[in-house]
């Protein structure tokens, strides 16, 4: 038991820094193109008169679960500016983005208005796709046995809706946990994890009999 509980401190170990790594890179990306966003994709602001929004659009229309969007904006000659569904406050700009995390179809409404009350909007719409189910740990306490010992997997997956291990099938909780088996003779192991768009995620592994 002592032998079980160290290994699935292990795996939570390596499944935490490969979570916050994931997370730093994606933080990474989007401020990358947020930064070069002016440059290689917002069109040039319109510098005529008149009330008007410029530009209204997304950075990508479909987004998986889970994940930011990047909606980019701008108005000529308004005097106040709003999003429905609201976002975070707007105000009137030549040239603006901001992130939404939608969790699933949005439409987004933007609204500018002058001194005059003349009002125009423009609306975008952005999908949601499910996570992908992905196998975040997977440790195991021994690669090789003597016959009749048990040897045991720890795992943890996300997005997942069902859990198996090959070529035993056995179903297994579609979150985290520990199991023990007892091979029977040398095999390749597989975890495979199935999410709710039918798409697996698998890893394998060997365990040796002796």
């Amino acid at each position: 038991m002592r032998q079980v509980r160290a290994l699935l401190w292990i795996a939570l170990a390596i499944a935490s820094a490969r979570l916050v790594w994931i997370g730093l890179i994606r933080h990474d990306s989007l401020q990358r193109w947020t930064q070069n966003a002016a440059n290689r994709y917002m069109p040039t602001p319109d510098l005529g008169t008149g009330l008007k929004i410029t530009q209204f659009y997304p950075r990508s229309t479909e987004i998986i679960e889970g994940d930011q969007g990047l909606i980019c904006y701008g108005v000529r000659d308004a005097s106040r500016v709003w999003l429905d569904p609201p976002v975070e406050h707007l105000t009137p700009a030549l040239t603006r983005c901001f992130f939404v995390e939608p969790h699933e179809d949005t439409g987004y409404t933007l609204t500018a208005e002058d001194t005059e009350g003349r009002r125009v909007t423009e609306s975008i719409q952005i999908r949601v796709r499910p996570a992908p189910a992905e196998i975040r740990m997977l440790a195991v306490s021994d690669r090789e046995v003597v016959r009749g010992e048990a040897a045991t997997i720890c795992y943890g997956v996300a997005h997942a809706t069902t859990v198996r291990l090959e070529p035993i099938g056995w179903q297994l909780p579609p979150s985290k946990d520990c199991v023990r088996f007892y091979p029977s003779t040398t095999m390749k192991y597989r975890l495979v994890a199935t999410g709710v768009d039918g798409k697996s995620d698998r890893l394998s592994f060997s365990v040796a009999v002796k």
